[in-house]
Formats: structure tokens, C-alpha cells, sequence
């Protein structure tokens, strides 16, 4: 049957409750008993109107009512309404007691008939798995929800239709739990058992499995990712969204929130199939619910906001729509220099990280000063966090100096571009002698590369501006440079700033102040090709 609006409920509840306290000072025998079960059915009630301070005083004051002989699994209940009751007042280390209270309880009480909608042991199992989940322990809660799914497992199939949610929403938290700790092949065997089974039931007689749906759909959609069936990805974060805008729709407290985690997982994963015009069109949908959540709670939403909009800032440039990427990078930016603002730990790094990504669209807006400005706010961000052993390391360290090194080459600081250029290649040649050569190999070569470009228009600076010393110098790192690998594109390049040189000056700097390098037939016509990225 359909339930009761839960405000009517609440108000049979309280009645219930005030007759037996009328009854236990008449002096009616049964009257302390039935106080006892009263409270605790009331706290059940407080428990989904989630007035859980109300809910916890019900539900221990149910277990010290005076003359009262509640059932062994009356006691259980009690404490199964206290766990939550706890753990929805943020107080884990209280609730994870009152919840192993509750699995103990449960394991000893004797059966009675009166006493079939007060739960069982298995109720307890996905509760105290769910608080351990929430605390963070999630290697614990994943086992403690194998004991209640392998608990489940056996019942029979009566017992099974009547705790038909509870063995829907079992495997779908297991799936969440194990998507966490990366075991994705089970995450999917699991939410495929959980899938099948909330097909099967009502959604107006459990309505509460329509947000556990939108939520396993998710799950399920970034475990598949993960193992590879990215087609599977697709259709599955495709019906989250689904269904996810229906809850937003319906002004399902969750739903929004919800709509925004499916269309996150359904965006990455049209990205992986490098389905752009629909990964742009479902990235500026993201933005919309995201605003949404963050005038309603900054603090937890305005970060994501700024992902999303760097997010969509990424498209917006891949399709050539500078102005409106520099907009969305810049506004990103603010959302997380606020947010560090409110708690620095968790977004420290964000800022860095966004503004090396708006320094970038800005150079190719054609902005060169204020990506030189954006690149070199994101480095002394990061090196400061590298220094203090932060989030950044010198890896990122050196990406940030790339990405000044080349805002400072378009804006014509050769000799800064140069320096960045050096340094991110040193970096990474360390990194790469202290460990695993394979990440680094590719970031050198590209140093090397730009490195060349950098010195030779340098050279060419120095000359038109009389400075023969300095082209000499430049000239020198250039052919130093050439020595320290093998890629055809730096010698070449070393090669045709030796010959412009010589043009220029050919009894002075490239050929008396730097030992010769080798002959070559490329003339001044060469001259301005470096200026390109």
C-alpha cells in the first residue's frame, strides 16, 4: 500500500505516544511497554523527516522507559534508530558504536511475529556499513556490505520480496563502495544485480529507489569507463541523466545535485569518445544546475561550478570561440580564489592550475601581457605549494614553467621564454634520472624544441639591437643545446640561427666569439618563423 504522507505519520506518532504516557501515570500495566515501542516507531518517522536530534532523544529514551520489557529486537531497533539518528548529526565515532550495538543485538534476539517490521540483521549490516562509508572507511564498509549481501542470499524468496529495497540498495552501495576502491570488475558484477532488481520494483510504492537508481547508474556508468566499455559508459550515463532530470524536474531534494554528477560522468565520457560537439553541447547544460547549487551553498558548490566552467572554457577553445574561453577561465579563476579564501586545504593548488589554463587561452587570444601576467601568478602559486610540500610538485612545476616560458615567447621576452624553457627541461631530466624515464621523455624533447625556438629569435633580438655580446651568449646555449639530444627540429634550428647570424655579422659573432658549428645553406629569408608556436 501507499504510505501516508509523512506529516500525518509524525502526528499518529505523537498522539500515540501521549496516550501512553496517560496510560502509564493511570498505572495500566502494559502501559510502560507500549510507551517504549511507541517512541521508537516515532523516531523511525523523525529519522525520515531527518529531525535527527529529535529522533536520537526518542530513540533513547525508548531504551530507559521505566518498567518497560522491550523484545531483544525491539532493543536492536532502538539502537539501529540511534546510529543513524547519529550519524545524521555528523557524529561517526558515536554511530559506528550504537551500530555494532545494533548487528549484536540483532544476532541474538529471539523471532517473534509482533516484531517482523523492526528490522533484522541485515538491516544492521547496511547500516553500519553505510556510517563506516560515510566516515570514510571505505575498505570497511565494502566488507561489512559482503556480509549483508552474502546474508541476503540466503533468505528465502518470501523474505526476500519483503525487504525488496533493502536487497536492491545493498548491492548498489556495494557497487559505489567498490568503485571507490578502484575494484571496478566487481563494482560492475554488482550494480548489474542491482540494476536488475529496482527495475522490478514500483517506483510509487518505493519511491526512494528512484534517487538509488540515478545514483547506481552513475556508479555504474564510471566503473564501465573504467574497464574499458566505454559504448556501455555512454548509454548508461546517458539514462542517468535521464532519470536524473526527471528528480531535478520533480524538486526531488537531491535531484539537482544528482543531475550534475550524471551530466559530469556523461561529459567525460563523450570526451574519451571524442564526441566533441555533444561533450560541448552536455558541458554547457553542467553549468546551469551548477550555479544552481553554488547560490544555494557556495562553500561545497562554487568549486564545482569553476570545474564546470573550465570545462566547457576547454571546448569553447578546441572550437576556436576565444573570447567567450578567456570569460569562462577568468570567472573559474575567481570562484576558486574564493574558495580558498573560505579553506585553503582541499583548493589550494586549483587557482595554479586555472590560471595556468587561462594564461593559455589568453596567448592564443592574442593576449600576450596578460598571459605573461596569468602564467606567472600560476608559478609562484605552485612553486610555493612545491616548497611547502603542497599539492604541486616539480613535474607541475615544470608545466607551469612551459606555459609561461611560451606566453613570454609570443609577447617577444625571448630571453624570459629561454630562461622557463631551461629550467622546465633541467626538472624534468631530474625527474626522469630519479625514477621512471617514461613520463619525462616527451616533456624534455618539447623543452629542448622550444628552448631552440626561444634562443635563436633571441639572437635575432640581440643583433637588431646592437648587442653582439649577448646574440654570442645566446648563440653559445644554442649550440651547447644541440649536444644534450638527437631531435632533428633543435639542430635544425641551430643551424639556420648560425647561418642568419653569420649574414649579418660575418666577421664577428657567429664566427669568431662561438666555435663554428657546422655549414648551412639556409639564408635570412628564414628569419621569422620562430615566432610561431
Amino acid at each position: 500500500m501507499r504510505p501516508q504522507p509523512l506529516e500525518r505519520r509524525l502526528a499518529w506518532g505523537a498522539e500515540a505516544i501521549a496516550l501512553c504516557r496517560g496510560a502509564e501515570l493511570s498505572g495500566r500495566p502494559a502501559a510502560p511497554d507500549l510507551l517504549s515501542r511507541s517512541l521508537v516507531l516515532q523516531a523511525q518517522l523523525l529519522l525520515h523527516a531527518e529531525r535527527y536530534e529529535e529522533a536520537n532523544a526518542a530513540a533513547e529514551e525508548s531504551l530507559n522507559v521505566p518498567d518497560a520489557h522491550p523484545s531483544s529486537k525491539q532493543t536492536a531497533y532502538c539502537h539501529l534508530m540511534r546510529a543513524l539518528a547519529l550519524a545524521g548529526l555528523d557524529l561517526p565515532d558515536d554511530a559506528l558504536v550504537s551500530a555494532r550495538d545494533s548487528v549484536a543485538a540483532y544476532r541474538t534476539a529471539t523471532p517473534r511475529h509482533a516484531d517482523r517490521s523492526l528490522g533484522g540483521p541485515a538491516t544492521a549490516l547496511r547500516a553500519h556499513a553505510w556510517i563506516l562509508g560515510r566516515a570514510g572507511r571505505t575498505a570497511e564498509s565494502v566488507e561489512v556490505c559482503l556480509q549483508c549481501v552474502g546474508l541476503l542470499r540466503e533468505l528465502s524468496g518470501w523474505q526476500q520480496l519483503r525487504l525488496a529495497v533493502l536487497h536492491t540498495r545493498t548491492p548498489a552501495e556495494l557497487a559505489g563502495g567498490l568503485r571507490v576502491l578502484g575494484r571496478f570488475a566487481e563494482a560492475v558484477e554488482a550494480g548489474d544485480d542491482a540494476r536488475e532488481r529496482v527495475g522490478s520494483l514500483t517506483p510509487g510504492l518505493y519511491p526512494e529507489t528512484q534517487v538509488l537508481c540515478a545514483q547506481l547508474l552513475i556508479d555504474l556508468a564510471w566503473c564501465l569507463g573504467a574497464t574499458g566499455d566505454l559504448s556501455a559508459a555512454r548509454a548508461t550515463a546517458e539514462e542517468a541523466v535521464s532519470r536524473c532530470r526527471i528528480l531535478a524536474a520533480g524538486a526531488q531534494a537531491a535531484g539537482e545535485l544528482l543531475l550534475v554528477l550524471a551530466l559530469e560522468c556523461l561529459a567525460h565520457h563523450l570526451g574519451l569518445l571524442d564526441a566533441r560537439t555533444e561533450e560541448r553541447a552536455v558541458r554547457g547544460e553542467l553549468v546551469s544546475p551548477c550555479a544552481q547549487l553554488a547560490l544555494a551553498g557556495p562553500d561545497a558548490h562554487e568549486p564545482r561550478l569553476a570545474d564546470a566552467l573550465d570545462d566547457l572554457a576547454r571546448c569553447r577553445t578546441r572550437d576556436g570561440e576565444h573570447p567567450e574561453a578567456v570569460a569562462a577561465t577568468e570567472r573559474s579563476v575567481e570562484l576558486y580564489r574564493r574558495a580558498v579564501g573560505r579553506d585553503p586545504g582541499p583548493y589550494e593548488p586549483e587557482p595554479a592550475r586555472t590560471l595556468a589554463n587561462l594564461g593559455v587561452r589568453l596567448r592564443l587570444r592574442g593576449e600576450f601581457d596578460g598571459a605573461v601576467a596569468a602564467g606567472e601568478e600560476a608559478l609562484a602559486i605552485t612553486r610555493r605549494l612545491a616548497g611547502a610540500g603542497g599539492g604541486a610538485d616539480r613535474s607541475t612545476v615544470a608545466d607551469r614553467l612551459m606555459v609561461l616560458g611560451r606566453a613570454r615567447y609570443r609577447a617577444q621576452d625571448d630571453e624570459g621564454a629561454a630562461a622557463c624553457f631551461e629550467e622546465a627541461e633541467t626538472l624534468r631530466r631530474e625527474l626522469m634520472e630519479a625514477g621512471d624515464p617514461g613520463p619525462y621523455g616527451a616533456g624534455i624533447a618539447a623543452a629542448q624544441s622550444a628552448l631552440a625556438r626561444a634562443l635563436g629569435a633571441a639572437v635575432d633580438g640581440h643583433l637588431d639591437a646592437g648587442r653582439p655580446d649577448e646574440a654570442t651568449a645566446a648563440l653559445r646555449r644554442l649550440k651547447e643545446l644541440t649536444g644534450r639530444g638527437p631531435l632533428s627540429d633543435v639542430h635544425a634550428t641551430c643551424l639556420s640561427t648560425f647561418a642568419r647570424a653569420r649574414d649579418r655579422d660575418a666577421e664577428g659573432t657567429a664566427g669568431r666569439r662561438v666555435s663554428r658549428g657546422p655549414p648551412s645553406s639556409t639564408g635570412p629569408a628564414e628569419r621569422g618563423r620562430y615566432r610561431a608556436d
